[in-house]
């Protein structure tokens, strides 16, 4: 049995391994998110795995939209929104890069794009959804300090306010996050 539940800033999780991802090594990356957060946020989470991003940021967004592609995940994620009562949560099956067709552009003020592997081919998506002013937390793996992704980030909107090594992930790579800010009217 792959099944268990783990608790993290005193919200628990109920995850299983067979079925979804999830990383406990994040947890103190999901609460600086929330102390970055305003009350009152629409919030848009695209690989919302089995929820710890959603759940943890409804405690002060206005709604989180958690979509995945996985459906054993958002299994998962619906308990564990139901558990955490966190009624401010929409779970959705959906692949990420067709949620620009199904919810509103320019209509988020914060956007986590969670899939480190493979960001690029979303990244479009998320500068769609996001309202200028707004902040999309893009998550990548790296072989270096100073913005493998830069380029790509800047060649949108964007700006880069903040890059930082989140965890390493073996001897040539680590877990990075930018904190963009989308320009524009």
């Amino acid at each position: 049995m792959t099944a268990t539940e783990c608790t993290e800033y005193g919200m628990r999780l109920k995850i299983d391994l067979e079925a979804a991802y999830f990383s406990p090594r994040l947890a103190n990356e999901r609460q600086r998110i929330v102390s970055l957060m305003e009350e009152g946020e629409r919030v848009c989470d695209m690989f919302a795995g089995v929820g710890p991003f959603a759940v943890a940021l409804a405690e002060k967004a206005e709604i989180v939209f958690a979509g995945d592609l996985n459906p054993g995940a958002v299994l998962l994620m619906e308990e564990n929104i139901r558990i955490n009562h966190r009624h401010n949560v929409i779970p959705m099956l959906a692949d990420a890069l067709h949620l620009g067709e199904i919810l509103t552009t320019g209509s988020f003020d914060r956007i986590i794009m969670n899939l480190p592997m493979s960001p690029v081919p979303f990244f479009e998506t998320a500068v769609r959804l996001v309202r200028p002013g707004g902040t999309i937390h893009l998550y990548a793996m790296q072989e270096m300090e100073g913005g493998e992704y830069r380029e790509m980030i800047e060649a949108y909107p964007c700006t880069i306010a903040k890059e930082h090594r989140v965890r390493s992930y073996s001897a040539a790579q680590h877990h990075a996050v930018y904190d963009i800010t989308r320009s524009g009217k």
